[in-house]
């Protein structure tokens, strides 16, 4: 039954992504045509300093859902619950904490961007707004971890579906129709509101223990486990977010906020890229998780081989598409050519993706082994390299600059990772694996040339070119990739990942 599960969840997590490439595009072309690219800089600058100040959530759900596998694996009941009751009392006072600092630094918001369009009170509403939506989320999303730790992600990713719709619907009717903003924003929030409302009465009804349960308190030596544990992704956490969230603000800061909103625009084609990939990543880690709860270094070798395989020949058709198309799609088909980008900062954007799309599969396995103290000095390293780079070329180079320090964190993180896992866990060699991913970026490397030649003999800025490339990006590195690997055992090998995984995963009605 499980691996219908599998399916299930990678299905409704895929088709939540492409509902939300979908409409995303559609309600950012919406807003950088009749608003303008200021707003749409705004918004990334405010999304990166909420993100920010979520850093206060310590990383507690990703301490919390690494325990929940092994609950889950040996059916515990009451561990269950009681790690959800502390999960609900530390996002109860997380969104408390999260509040009041976001008020303290209201009057100072604007301070981030270089505005020339918007009222200093139009700018502190829309972070307000921002806020809000996410301090309500806290106390009413926890519940989600459970259903996306037990393989009932599908559930989850069906509300964001929902939740997808209802929000960039309002935006486009909203600003199309009256070239205002913020009462979209008022929209998306009640339809996140009421959603997960709705998701915490499905999971209540699902897993009744919750209830029955509900002052159970985790074991003293559990709780000390976990707060061992958010010592180290605590760092992690504030980290990342200063890798990820950096950029909007450096470039804010030191060039205006109308090129973040190109920056965004652009950001949007390969974030959207990055978080498909990601959506798979996530469906599988559940099951990957349960699995690691019983260690066998050479079924985990091989697991993390076959998943590296299968997302190279992902992250091919994704690379050919992006590196070769992404500009005809801004300028003939989505914004035009006034939203356009200089040509290193797109490649830059583009290759940020790709080492982000082929170091997922690392990423999945260190996740699930509780590696949490080395990921925490990981990430101070690549947060430090980004920032360092980042200041030191935005004046000399602009975007390029900033995106050549994402860049060189990512490749960073790909090769600590490597270092980590081999070294300290499974205890083998990586010579292979680093071996496999040389094989894959030259094979990469080779399929963009091919595909971009192959696009320029029949492209003319049409429509119908557009689809023609798009298929060309995707036939060439499926069948150069098919080709080279048809008979090789490790095209027939990666597929035992789904017959695998299903084995070590309880049934539960």
């Amino acid at each position: 039954m499980k691996i219908k599960s599998l399916f299930k969840n990678s299905f409704f997590s895929l088709l939540s992504q492409l509902v939300l490439l979908l409409f995303g595009f559609l309600s950012q072309r919406a807003m950088n045509l009749y608003i303008g690219t200021e707003l749409v800089g705004m918004n990334g600058v405010i999304s990166n300093v909420i993100a920010m100040l979520s850093v206060t959530e310590l990383g507690i759900s990703t301490a919390i859902v690494y325990h929940l596998y092994s609950a889950i694996v040996h059916q515990d009941d009451k561990e269950i619950a009681a790690l959800m009751n502390l999960y609900r009392k530390a996002y109860y006072l997380f969104a408390f904490v999260l509040g009041g600092i976001g008020l303290l630094i209201t009057p100072f918001v604007h301070l981030f961007m270089k505005n020339e369009s918007y009222s200093l009170g139009y700018v502190r509403t829309l972070y307000l707004l921002w806020l809000l939506r996410t301090v309500i989320s806290y106390p009413l999303s926890y519940k989600k971890s459970l259903l996306i730790a037990d393989q009932n992600e599908y559930v989850v990713s069906v509300a964001t579906i929902l939740t997808n719709i209802i929000g960039y619907s309002a935006i486009i009717l909203f600003v199309t129709f009256t070239g205002e903003y913020l009462p979209a924003l008022i929209t998306g929030i009640i339809g996140d509101t009421v959603l997960n409302v709705c998701i915490n009465r499905y999971v209540d009804k699902k897993y009744p223990f919750l209830v029955q349960f509900k002052k159970e308190k985790p074991k003293k030596e559990l709780v000390s486990k976990i707060f061992d544990d958010l010592k180290n992704v605590f760092v992690s956490k504030l980290s990342m977010n200063l890798l990820s969230g950096t950029d909007n603000l450096i470039i804010s800061g030191f060039i205006n906020v109308a090129t973040v909103g190109i920056f965004s625009n652009y950001g949007l084609i390969t974030r959207s890229v990055s978080n498909i990939i990601r959506a798979l990543a996530s469906s599988i880690q559940p099951g990957v998780g349960n699995m690691f709860v019983e260690s066998d270094r050479e079924r985990n070798y091989q697991v993390l081989r076959q998943m590296t395989f299968l997302f190279f020949l992902i992250v091919a058709v994704a690379a050919c598409g992006l590196y070769v198309l992404i500009d005809p799609f801004v300028e003939d088909i989505w914004l035009g050519t006034d939203f356009m980008w200089d040509p290193i900062s797109v490649f830059l954007s583009v290759t940020a993706c790709v080492l982000l799309g082929i170091g997922q599969p690392i990423l999945v396995v260190m996740s699930v082994s509780g590696l949490f103290n080395r990921e925490k000095t990981l990430s101070v390293i690549s947060a430090v390299v980004n920032l360092v780079v980042s200041l030191a070329l935005v004046v000399p180079f602009g975007t390029a600059g900033v995106l050549l320090g994402t860049c060189l964190a990512y490749l960073i993180q790909i090769i600590y990772r490597i270092v980590i896992f081999f070294g300290e866990y499974i205890k083998m060699n990586a010579r292979r694996y680093v071996m496999d991913l040389f094989e894959y970026a030259v094979l990469l490397s080779g399929e963009v040339w091919l595909s971009k030649r192959a696009v320029a003999l029949v492209y003319n800025h049409s429509f119908l070119t557009f689809l023609i490339g798009m298929i060309i990006c995707v036939l060439v590195p499926m069948c150069l990739n098919l080709l080279l690997f048809c008979r090789s055992e490790r095209f027939k090998s990666f597929t035992k990942l789904f017959h695998k995984l299903p084995s070590k995963w309880p049934n539960r009605a």
